[in-house]
């Protein structure tokens, strides 16, 4: 079959031609693409002043056209419009571009045409917001509300049937893209809107009042702005707009705000231009209103969700910031968000929030439109895809590359990105080994006849969850949760327009949780963190379940001081029970394992053994059998939330733990550790009870005393210190623990 180096052929085709909003300033915009492209409509009810943005064309329309109050009504016919569409007869055109938000997209194409849909968004009243939609139009209940459910379940059948004839869908958002997945099962690239900033002038001297301009219908939540307003009298709200909720408006209105009703656009600019913040509380799929304020050189306040979180910068490095976002629409929710907007060290500058907005300006909508049908096309007639493709981030945007994801820094060059899209796969690295240090010591033992003594069995392997600071954070928390290529292409236009780090976007998104990004870059950092803490007891555990906290870093603190003294193996003890021995020698063992050591952390508390229950591990015998002459089935436990740190149990506690101690093989076994670990850290019994903290420290040659504020005697602490100084041991260091 012959496929043409270009389409040549173009259809376009939309839903209704009624006025020159949103979607048709779309329209506009492909017809600019493709000037060539003929026009298809359900409707066309533009009087010949309107046409100007269609160049005077006269869309080719269907019979609901000539069907009676077609003119005012022609939603009413809404049953009827998927046979309307299908009737549209395309089979001569190469290209096929439908601008969708209810039908467009349901046109017949063969199997030779390319199908690109820009989706503004699936049917809305016939899936997510169907209940809404037939609350707020009183046919929640009755006859005509049966019917109306009846209409819209085959609304749903039709649309998700008609989406297997789309070839390339492109989302006017990534809040749009996410329910073309959950609607269609289909990923989508993202080519945000056109908006005309060049009608906005900037403004840098602004007044003291807030601004909000919407159609009053309930989704735009403006009532809770005016109230949110009339609660706080010394902040002035400018009110501009009218529809279905001006009463309610009217009647929340104080004395601070003023409601003009609907102004003309030169009004609305002027008050854009010169309101301190423009407020907007909608969860919109892209919401232009916006990003014409932010034109203006006028800061957002903003509902963090749906598009917002795109047009909007109201997270991430402040100098970048156009706007503050309010996580709830409550009037609480935004009156905190104005006092944040307040309460800024750094008013944001008119100059950013300009800059940001011209990134929405309709030439960069045709560049990436066009970057996206190109490749498309290429793909679609099976040609290498085009070598002068604009910007590799929205290469990445259809079909990411997960080189791209980690995104270092969000202002690197696009030459930068392009060389990290090509560079090789990063290898996993293998895990840390576990050593085998069984033998070794089992050979300084003289075996005596054991009846009961099981033959000897190999260390079965077990899997680990290792670091991997060489591989890009999206990777990492590909594993970690069910990202697809579209979920990777949402977060990284929501990096790149919002200029947040990746796990930042990927959060605001909610395609992850903040304890998935702290598991990644734990993972990738080296730096071992801990979240599952239902794995863990009542341990305490405070530098791998809050690493950054206060106690956390007492703990490197300690470690900063050890790391001054010589390399041989730890002991930690303290006087009595009670005193968090145990608590210290495990988060010291994990921030050493942290540092990217390998530590082994010993429990030589053979009375009362504790660090199975502290690191929720099974009870399995170890120490206790190697000091036995026994070979343990199983030496070490290892945790995959924390790579290279690896615990030897105790096991049940012997009947002669002094005696254990005192032979020659304790000694053995901790130098056989010392050989294969760069950290050997042991827990003791209290100093007190026995001698075997005693005995231990002086083995090991090193010690660090533990004793808890308001608790530990100091006659018995400074008893300690006495004899630990007529053995070997050093004294590394006195910890006060407050645990």
């Amino acid at each position: 079959m012959f496929s043409p180096s270009r389409p040549e052929r173009v259809a376009i085709v939309h839903e209704w031609l009624v006025n020159h909003a949103g979607s048709e300033k779309v329209v506009e915009q492909l017809l600019q693409i493709y000037p060539q492209a003929d026009l298809y409509a359900v409707v066309d009810f533009l009087g010949p002043g309107e046409r100007g943005f269609l160049g005077g064309r006269v869309a080719r329309t269907t019979f609901i056209q000539r069907l009676p109050g077609a003119r005012k009504r022609f939603r009413h016919y809404l049953p009827l419009m998927p046979l309307a569409v299908e009737q549209h007869d395309l089979s001569g055109y190469d290209l096929i571009v439908s601008s969708s938000h209810a039908v467009a997209k349901g046109v017949l194409t063969g199997p030779d045409q390319l199908h690109v849909c820009y989706i503004h968004s699936p049917i809305r009243y016939a899936w997510d917001m169907q209940h809404q939609y037939l609350r707020e139009s009183g046919m929640d209940s009755g006859l005509k509300g049966a019917f109306a459910r009846a209409m819209l379940h085959y609304m749903r059948l039709w649309d998700s049937r008609t989406a297997a004839g789309v070839d390339r869908f492109v989302a006017n958002s990534a809040f749009i893209g996410r329910r073309v997945r959950k609607v269609y099962r289909r990923e989508a690239g993202v080519v945000h809107p056109p908006v005309d900033v060049a009608r906005f002038a900037l403004r840098a001297d602004k007044e003291d009042f807030y601004l909000t301009a919407s159609r009053m219908v309930p989704y735009k939540r403006m009532p809770m702005i005016v109230e949110a307003f009339a609660r706080m009298p010394q902040r002035r709200l400018v009110v501009i707009g009218d529809g279905p909720d001006m009463d309610k408006v009217r009647a929340a209105a104080g004395p601070n705000v003023t409601v003009l009703g609907f102004q003309d656009d030169a009004t609305l600019v002027d008050h854009m231009q010169r309101a301190r913040a423009f407020v907007f509380a909608a969860e919109e799929d892209f919401g232009i209103t916006p990003v014409e304020a932010q034109a203006c050189g006028t800061p957002v306040i903003a509902y963090g969700r749906g598009g917002s979180l795109e047009t909007v910068r109201g997270r991430g490095d402040p100098a970048q910031r156009t706007g503050v976002f309010f996580d709830a629409q409550t009037p609480e929710a935004l009156i905190a968000a104005v006092e944040a907007f307040e309460a800024l060290p750094a008013p944001i500058a008119p100059e950013t929030c300009r800059r940001h907005a011209e990134d929405f300006a309709p030439e960069r909508f045709r560049e990436r439109f066009a970057a996206e049908v190109e490749r498309a096309w290429a793909a679609f007639h099976g040609e290498p895809a085009a070598a002068t493709a604009p910007e590799p981030v929205a290469r990445a945007l259809s079909r990411p590359d997960l080189s791209l994801i980690s995104m270092p820094d969000a202002s690197a060059s696009p030459a930068a990105v392009a060389a990290a899209s090509t560079a090789a796969p990063v290898s996993m690295p293998p895990a840390p080994a576990e050593p085998d240090i069984v033998p070794a010591v089992l050979a300084a033992w003289q075996p005596r006849p054991d009846p009961m003594a099981l033959p000897p069995q190999p260390a079965p392997t077990t899997a680990v969850v290792s670091a991997h600071p060489a591989r890009p954070i999206g990777e990492l928390l590909r594993t970690l949760r069910p990202l697809s290529d579209g979920d990777i292409a949402h977060i990284l236009v929501v990096q790149r327009r919002m200029g947040l780090r990746f796990g930042e976007a990927a959060v605001a998104l909610d395609l992850a949780s903040q304890a998935d990004v702290l598991r990644a870059l734990s993972m990738q950092f080296n730096y071992p963190c801990a979240l599952d803490l239902s794995r863990f007891g009542a341990g305490g555990l405070v530098v791998a379940t809050d690493p950054h906290g206060a106690q956390a870093e007492a703990f490197r603190e300690l470690r900063s001081r050890i790391l001054a003294g010589p390399r041989v193996p730890l002991a930690v003890l303290s006087p009595d029970r009670g005193d968090g021995r145990t608590h210290v020698a495990a988060n010291l063992a994990i921030t050493f394992s942290q540092l990217g050591e390998r530590t082994v952390l010993v429990d030589g508390n053979l009375r009362a053994p504790a660090l199975h229950r502290v690191f929720g591990l099974k009870e399995r015998a170890s120490l206790a059998d190697l000091l036995n002459g026994r070979r343990p089935a199983r030496p070490f436990d290892r945790s995959a939330e924390l790579p290279g740190l690896f615990v030897m149990q105790v096991g049940a506690p012997p009947p002669n733990p002094l005696e254990l101690l005192q032979q020659p093989l304790f000694a053995v076994l901790l130098r056989e550790l010392q050989r294969e670990f760069d950290r050997v850290i042991v827990d003791t019994p209290p100093a007190r009870d026995s001698a075997d903290a005693r005995v231990i420290a002086a083995t090991c040659g090193q010690a660090v005393l533990v004793g808890r504020n308001g608790r530990t005697d100091a006659r018995a602490m400074n008893l300690l210190v006495e004899r630990l100084r007529r053995t070997r041991a050093d004294i590394a260091g006195v910890v006060l623990n407050a645990y």
